[in-house]
């Protein structure tokens, strides 16, 4: 069917074809998006030298390691606030005055 047509242009008139309602029956738009994802995907992977996607890999993974890092000490941190919660025995009562004199009821030892 394409024997004609050269092997330069080839690639773009089957992405015509693909992206064409008129051939393109059995298949969504989310398909099509994935495969010309990955025919842009693959193209950059022959485009980039071993050393840029050993580079790239490498910036992945850290990105990954400092998202696991940040939600461990999300989890100690509500560790934490529920150790310090145990040991206070719940939430102060809000004691409401109109005027004060000195410390703050409540809030430092030794006071009321």
């Amino acid at each position: 069917m394409f024997e004609h047509i050269p092997e330069a242009r080839l690639a773009s008139r089957l992405i015509v074809i693909v992206l064409s309602v008129k051939y393109n029956t059995a298949m969504d738009t989310k398909t099509m998006a994935q495969a010309l994802g990955r025919r842009g995907g693959r193209a950059r992977a022959r485009r980039l030298s071993s050393s840029e996607k050993a580079r790239i890999a490498s910036l992945g993974g850290a990105a990954r390691r400092h998202s696991l890092e940040a939600a461990r000490r999300i989890e100690q941190n509500f560790r934490y606030v529920a150790a310090v919660e145990a040991l206070r025995g719940g939430r102060p009562r809000v004691v409401r005055i109109r005027s004060f004199d000195g410390p703050l009821p409540g809030i430092y030892p030794g006071t009321s």
